[in-house]
């Protein structure tokens, strides 16, 4: 299947929420037309000619930007992959509450646009400043909070003003689409989704930890300390990686396969990826494929030449730069977030390639990937890869 004829695969129909086709990908940045869409209300229709930023609380010179003066900020881009905190959801062996997400909350764009420190600094922060709170022109409610909310994240003062957290206008290159926070949302690279607030319209500077309720009921987990349970907001994105292809449930020949895959590891860049062929009794290291950054997911393939036919149980984990583990299970204490275990991918072992009737494509398709790990076995990994332009 071509690029044009991909799509995003819908999830939830009204807000629309869509996953990006993952398994279909192949190039490093997301065309933004399959980039997943996570809405928790009606995505909001807003004119850049009437609309503003109001930046104010604890704060010098409260300032009240249009889109116009925005623009005239020095801009910045940004590379970084997104991930929805609930993505991979309906894989859980107990069903929890939420978006039944599968792999593909997750997308990898450039992001071009303010850096928000700049924003901040024109504003001046005062010294008791402790938080930010972004908040958007999405409004709604929730079952359990009837009072009408707009959506509304914070973050330390501190992280707000790294370099790389954006006040973004750009995506790929092209004005943001309405789906994607059009005219302007803010970027945190290396954090979960939740936190790159869309359709922005406030920054608000606090002396306070802001206890909205996408901060402290919804998006949180649980963690035991020597005090008690106490809960913890959503932030930085795990160590995850994902097999693409084969497909689960897929049959692949004796012979030699290629098993393909994506990794990426929130603000680090992925050190490696570790792949089993036995249900993770054993573990031998993946190529990385390209380029390979922080925020940035990573492609990376692994040649596999089955000997025995019948079924084989497929895992991958990834290891970030500073050394942090893709675990094999997942936390009871993460709820329905931060989903990022080694998922098995269960393939059937043929003793010659036995496509079933009608199955021409996925015959093809074995037939591309073998020739493919037969030929980059003969030449030097990156020397031919190619990304897409980032259009979509």
């Amino acid at each position: 299947m071509s690029i044009a004829e991909l799509a995003r695969r819908v999830i939830v129909e009204e807000p629309e929420n869509s996953e990006t086709p993952l398994s279909d990908l192949r190039s490093w940045v997301t065309p933004t037309r399959l980039f997943f869409v996570r809405n928790h209300f009606d995505i909001p229709r807003l004119n850049p000619a009437s609309w503003s930023l109001k930046v104010g609380g604890l704060v010098a010179n409260p300032l009240e930007l249009s889109f116009e003066q925005i623009a005239r900020f020095p801009a910045r881009s940004v590379f970084a992959t997104m991930e929805c905190a609930g993505n991979g959801r309906s894989f859980l062996e107990q069903e929890t509450h939420g978006v039944q997400w599968g792999a593909g909350a997750i997308g990898h764009a450039e992001w071009t646009g303010v850096p928000l420190r700049l924003v901040l600094g024109t504003a001046g922060p005062s010294d008791a400043a402790r938080e930010v709170v972004f908040s958007g022109a999405d409004r709604g409610v929730e079952s359990d909070h009837p009072q009408t909310m707009a959506f509304a994240r914070s973050l330390p003062l501190e992280t707000a003003l790294g370099d790389d957290i954006l006040l973004a206008t750009e995506m790929n290159g092209e004005p943001l689409t309405a789906e994607h926070g059009y005219p302007l949302r803010l970027i945190v690279p290396g954090w979960y989704g939740v936190a790159s607030v869309k359709w922005l319209t406030g920054i608000h500077v606090t002396d306070k930890a802001f206890k909205g309720y996408y901060q402290s009921t919804k998006y949180t987990v649980s963690r035991r300390t020597a005090s008690g349970m106490h809960s913890e907001i959503v932030g930085e994105m795990q160590p995850k990686s994902e097999i693409l292809q084969p497909a689960d449930g897929a049959r692949v020949g004796v012979g030699l396969n290629r098993i393909f895959g994506v990794a990426w590891a929130g603000p680090e860049a992925v050190a490696a990826v570790e792949v089993s062929v036995d249900g993770g009794r054993n573990w031998t290291q993946a190529n990385l494929i390209g380029m390979n950054a922080p925020y940035s997911w990573t492609m990376w393939e692994y040649s596999w030449r089955p000997e025995q036919t019948g079924p084989c149980r497929l895992l991958s984990r990834a290891v970030s730069a500073a050394g942090r583990m893709q675990p094999m299970r997942h936390d009871p204490l993460n709820g329905g977030y931060l989903i990022h275990h080694s998922r098995p991918i269960t393939v059937e072992v043929a003793p010659t390639w036995l496509a079933t009737e009608g199955d021409s494509e996925a015959e093809a398709l074995h037939k591309a990937m073998q020739q493919a790990a037969e030929e980059r076995s003969r030449m030097k990994l990156d020397v031919e890869m190619k990304f897409a332009d980032g259009g979509g």
